[in-house]
């Protein structure tokens, strides 16, 4: 899984141009790996939704990172806005189940896909919950085990996968 961060449109266009090179369409290059069979991208804008000033320092302090990672598709009859809307009010929670404090993470980031013509994303959803140790991490992937059941909340998520990650920045 590899994850970038662009500060603006022209941040991002930059390195589509350069994803798109042709050492990408031979089939090497950086841009070869990204679009390797059944590779996904997602182009979404970052919500921080609890935990800014840790994840600040965690940019400046570096090093590796747990994290427990949510991918998603919205439920059927639902548009993007409308999925969107619906997450962001329901941070900290699974339908009404709240999410318990050791489960809960230092700081929890929510990625909404861009919207506008002709983008289709393959996911709708994609979220970051971070962790300063494995015990906590492991608090997460119980409270899920036990609690969801993976098919999604009927009115907001169709599907969903869960992947712990150990995240360092490069």
């Amino acid at each position: 899984m590899v994850l970038e961060w662009f500060v603006d449109a022209a941040h991002q266009a930059r390195y589509a141009s350069w994803l798109a090179g042709q050492d990408a369409a031979a089939g090497q290059g950086p841009g070869a790996a990204l679009r390797a069979e059944g590779s996904h991208l997602v182009v979404a804008e970052e919500h921080p939704m609890r935990g800014l000033d840790w994840l600040e320092q965690r940019w400046r302090d570096g090093g590796p990172k747990l994290k427990h990672m949510a991918i998603a598709r919205r439920a059927e009859g639902l548009t993007g806005s409308e999925f969107s809307d619906r997450w962001k009010n329901r941070a900290g929670s699974v339908g009404t189940t709240p999410i318990p404090d050791p489960a809960k993470g230092s700081a929890y980031v929510q990625n909404h896909p861009l919207s506008g013509d002709g983008l289709d994303w393959p996911f709708d959803a994609v979220n970051e919950v971070y962790f300063d140790d494995l015990d906590g991490l492991r608090a997460r992937i119980t409270w899920f085990a036990e609690n969801f059941d993976g098919k999604g909340e009927d009115d907001l998520v169709s599907e969903s996968w869960f992947v712990a990650v150990r995240e360092e920045i490069l």
